[in-house]
């Protein structure tokens, strides 16, 4: 075995909260499992559980070792993965954790073109805040991510960079609709619809709105981007996009977007992250590659860490 079978008893009765229960899911003897626990315990020189009336918990050390012993089956897992995935690059799947406004166009057209030119490659597509891809990506819960604005973790690596500047998005009727241009500045007392605080998007307008002293009337906050849009296109309130994440609807002639002139709403960007100590598995080096070429080949502020 790879991994220790004293690590991994001790995980099992750790997630079970007792020795009994994960002899069960083990099946097999609880003195077995005894024996290795008090084996770690003399061979670390410390206590791992406490007993308590309603089974056990873990002690400081126990807590360290439990963390310790999660990451290495994460670790133990990749290695499998890649040695089942080494016999054909061209085989296997990548898990990517998003942010909303990259979904409709960008990472459909890419998962399209993945199907077309790696048949055997499968992926699987989540869709959440900046800071929860962040931490998923982190935590190796998936693969890559796509986030708003740059790597909020130390804990991760920037692949790609690509702008998606910041544009304020309204109904054709709204007064703004036929600006040319605006900044924050021009849009005190404005009323809004924004992501939660989980989104970057919202992240970056809050803090222009600070910085040039505004207070934007918040009327909704919602999760969901598409429901943003649809509040947008049937009311008098606004909300901030990229161009690109309001594209059919722009198209299609049910919203409008006014570009912002303030420096670092125009400047915003998406970014293609990696966690620092994640093995890249084949399957996941050829998404990356092929994500990596489409963000550079998206506009001229395209970015790639080599």
């Amino acid at each position: 075995m790879i991994e220790a079978t004293a690590i991994r008893y001790f995980r099992e009765v750790t997630r079970q909260g007792s020795i009994k229960r994960a002899a069960e899911v083990l099946q097999i003897a609880p003195s077995a499992i005894s024996r290795q626990i008090q084996g770690l315990e003399t061979e670390l020189a410390v206590k791992l559980f406490e007993r308590r009336a309603r089974g056990i918990s873990l002690t400081d050390a126990g807590e360290l070792l439990y963390r310790y012993a999660t990451d290495n089956r994460k670790r133990i897992d990749d290695i499998f993965t890649g040695a089942r995935e080494f016999g054909s690059a061209q085989r296997g799947h990548v898990r990517i954790a998003t942010v909303e406004g990259l979904l409709a166009s960008f990472l459909a057209s890419f998962t399209s073109d993945m199907a077309r030119q790696y048949p055997g490659v499968t992926v699987s597509v989540t869709t959440v805040g900046s800071r929860v891809v962040a931490d998923m990506v982190a935590h190796r819960d998936v693969d890559i991510g796509l986030v708003f604005g740059p790597a909020p973790r130390r804990d991760l690596f920037e692949l790609a960079r690509m702008r998606q500047a910041l544009c304020l998005i309204v109904a054709p009727g709204h007064p703004f609709a036929t600006r040319a241009s605006c900044c924050l500045a021009d849009l005190d007392g404005l009323k809004v619809i924004l992501p939660n605080t989980s989104f970057g998007i919202r992240q970056e307008v809050e803090r222009v709105a600070a910085q040039s002293k505004i207070r934007l009337k918040l009327c909704y906050e919602t999760n969901s981007l598409a429901f943003a849009r649809t509040i947008v296109a049937q009311t008098d309130v606004a909300t901030f996009l990229p161009r690109d994440s309001a594209k059919p609807d722009l198209l299609a002639g049910r919203l409008v977007a006014v570009p912002l002139r303030d420096r670092r709403l125009a400047a915003t960007r998406a970014t293609l992250v990696q966690a620092v100590s994640q093995q890249a598995t084949p399957a996941c080096r050829i998404a990356s590659e092929l994500l990596v070429a489409r963000m550079q080949a998206s506009d001229t502020g395209a970015y790639r860490n080599k």
